[in-house]
């Protein structure tokens, strides 16, 4: 009766069994392997003190997840290639189709022996280990929820991709492409999405693609989504939404099914409907990858960009064409390339014109509630000031405005880039990025990301980085009202050089002149070059812990180290410098070139053109002043006491001593 009911034929379903048993065969020992075997291996070599059962998360995912996801997605895709390998041979395709059976009842006979042999390892597997937790400890890591989950994570990801090549199979009459299109499809999104994203950079100015792939990659990339499992497990909407793509991958698969002509066996698109789409889909893939590399490495020259888009478009073209036809003799169909590249000079035509105006786009002052601003994107995406580990809690700084002053300073600032647009795109000297990204009343985000002269700029930038708010944003320090459980203040420097602060009023004095040096600071200060002192860190008991700098401009904490007497032990002094040496940069090369194409940390010394510099006095004066950039007119090399190579650093333009310009007009 139940034979009568699913047209049940035992023939097909023997055949079946001796075509794709071994699949499931062979998924259950990699299974086996990769969970339950691994487990006891880590037992008997480590007992209980290996991690795994000193795990926090009790997901299984944790164990082996590269090569659990390896099974996830290569054991289905080969199930479907074989289990509907009959419609890609003509002979078998002929035979099948000519038996009294009708291909709904087929196909489901051939879906479900799918189902039963994904399932029968992932059941027999999770009853493994179910029975491993009698015997090994931590059973909560093994428990009856852990495993459930497993098992049905699993089993869905697994039906995921089965479907998902079932789909593609009845799309396509080769073997060989049909495994090659379910892949293409599952990083389709994602890929064209890359591709299309980054394009747009080189001609939306201010779009930030980086922030866009960024933050909903993950999302539309399965293969990324299952490595996260072990720490973040399915939501009930993304289980959903799996659910909804089995469902619509089976519809789609019967419905394409019912309707596939029998000849179509051997052809590599099996309905010439869809034969277009292929063609023109790889045109537009290989378009936007070529543009996406010559733009890249030719530093988003247009001239490149095209290029690339042109003669890569044009292989593209071509290889779809030689795939359908089974011939290299195509090059005489480039009349769709030429209607292909019309339609293309349209779009590209609108973008320019920018319709929708997204590059003048400035929210109003009362749409924003605060405002991002700093010169990447991390800490926009990286929202926690407070890192929780697991062993100390860490304070960030922070690159949001709520301000008003500042929001609105920020805005002029934005309209000034947007002003400058092509002063902007036609500059060739140093620049740097600034990302603004705007949280509006609306709930929305509105992020742009620029490439500018950033010296240019000052003048804007000033009054922002000038204003208590950001000084408060930079330095955690200066939230600081408490100091009752502080535990200590240890201020690192170079050298190995370090002073612990324990006493409570030496703790409370110094934080009070940091903080007094930081709110005295200026703009010049801030953008300083010079390298800092040392590095201050503040930890509590609770080990939360805040760092800053003691840079060159903060006198006061320079003076109370003075007359505390811990100086010396606080930062590299002249006291700690045999001797230095300082070179004038002719070329005014980049100092990297310059130290590496004279061997400089070999044979500084033996340099004959250079001013050696001993007095302790001009010693202390050039340790003020120097400090690291790429750029410079003097290079200067110290030789530490106990250190064999020395170090080098530079003096910002205009701020070399007066010693040192007298010396080398001579």
């Amino acid at each position: 009766m139940l034979s009568k009911t699913l047209s049940f034929n035992r023939g097909i379903f023997i055949q079946d069994l001796r075509s794709v048993g071994w699949v499931g065969i062979a998924y259950f020992l990699c299974l086996l392997f990769a969970l339950p075997l691994q487990l006891l291996m880590a037992y008997t070599r480590d007992g209980s003190d290996h991690h795994y059962f000193g795990n926090t998360t009790t997901s299984l995912f944790s164990i082996s997840i590269e090569f659990q996801v390896f099974l996830m997605f290569l054991l289905p895709v080969l199930l479907s290639i074989f289990i509907f390998r009959y419609m890609q041979v003509k002979l078998s395709s002929d035979f099948i189709h000519s038996l009294p059976l009708n291909r709904e009842s087929l196909f489901n006979q051939h879906a479900l022996l799918g189902i039963v042999i994904l399932f029968i390892p992932i059941f027999l597997t999770g009853v493994i280990l179910l029975v491993l937790a009698t015997m090994l400890p931590h059973v909560e890591y093994l428990s009856i929820q852990s495993v459930m989950s497993w098992v049905g994570t699993t089993l869905l990801f697994n039906l995921f991709v089965f479907f998902a090549g079932v789909f593609v199979a009845m799309l396509t009459g080769m073997s060989v492409l049909q495994g090659a299109l379910i892949y293409i499809m599952f990083i389709f999104p994602t890929g064209i999405s890359v591709l299309t994203v980054m394009n747009l950079q080189f001609f939306w100015f201010g779009f930030a693609g980086e922030y866009y792939l960024t933050k909903n990659i993950e999302r539309i990339l399965p293969f990324v989504r299952v490595t996260e499992l072990s720490h973040t497990p399915l939501t009930m909407s993304e289980i959903v939404v799996y659910f909804v793509f089995i469902i619509v991958f089976y519809v789609g698969a019967l419905l394409i099914y019912k309707n596939r002509d029998v000849e179509s066996a051997t052809q590599a698109i099996a309905f010439r409907s869809l034969r277009p789409v292929f063609k023109y889909g790889i045109t537009i893939c290989s378009m936007l990858v070529g543009g996406l590399y010559f733009g890249g490495t030719q530093n988003g020259q247009l001239g490149w960009i095209l290029f690339g888009y042109i003669a890569v478009s044009l292989i593209g073209y071509f290889i779809a064409e030689m795939i359908l036809e089974k011939s290299w003799r195509v090059f005489d169909k480039w009349k769709g390339y030429v209607a292909y590249t019309m339609a293309i000079i349209f779009v590209g035509f609108v973008m320019q014109f920018d319709v929708l105006g997204y590059e003048k786009k400035v929210p109003d002052f009362e749409e924003v509630k605060k405002v991002y601003m700093a010169d990447g994107l991390y800490y926009l995406m990286e929202e926690n000031r407070v890192v929780e580990r697991e062993t100390e809690k860490e304070i960030r700084p922070s690159y949001s405005y709520q301000q008003e002053e500042n929001i609105k300073n920020i805005r002029l600032f934005h309209e000034q880039i947007v002003r400058d647009q092509n002063a902007i795109e036609n500059y060739s000297g140093d620049t740097g990025f600034v990302v603004l990204g705007y949280d509006l009343e609306s709930g929305e985000t509105l992020v742009r990301q620029y490439r500018i002269p950033v010296e240019v700029y000052d003048d804007f930038y000033r009054p922002i980085i000038e204003s208590e708010e950001h000084k408060y944003n930079q330095n955690p320090v200066m939230l600081v009202d408490d100091l009752s459980e502080l535990d200590r203040v240890t201020i690192h420097a170079n050298l190995g050089k370090r002073v612990v602060l324990t006493d409570p009023k030496d703790m409370l004095e110094f934080h009070q002149v940091l903080t007094s040096d930081i709110e005295k600071e200026t703009y010049a200060d801030m953008t300083d070059i010079r390298e800092p002192w040392a590095q201050v860190e503040y930890l509590w008991a609770n080990d939360k812990r805040i760092s800053t700098q003691w840079k060159k401009s903060y006198v006061e904490v320079e003076r109370w180290l003075e007359q505390k007497g811990l100086k010396d032990q606080a930062r590299v002094t002249s006291e700690d410098i045999s001797h230095a040496i300082v070179f004038k940069n002719e070329s005014n090369s980049d100092i990297y070139e310059y130290i590496h194409r004279y061997e400089l940390d070999r044979n500084f010394e033996l340099k004959q053109d250079g001013m050696r510099i001993q007095d302790p006095m001009q010693l202390e004066e050039v340790l003020q002043t120097s400090g690291w950039d790429n750029r410079g007119k003097y290079i200067i090399a110290y030789f530490y006491h106990q250190h064999s190579y020395p170090d080098f650093y530079t003096f910002p333009e205009g701020e070399e001593p007066e010693f040192i310009k007298e010396y080398f007009k001579n």
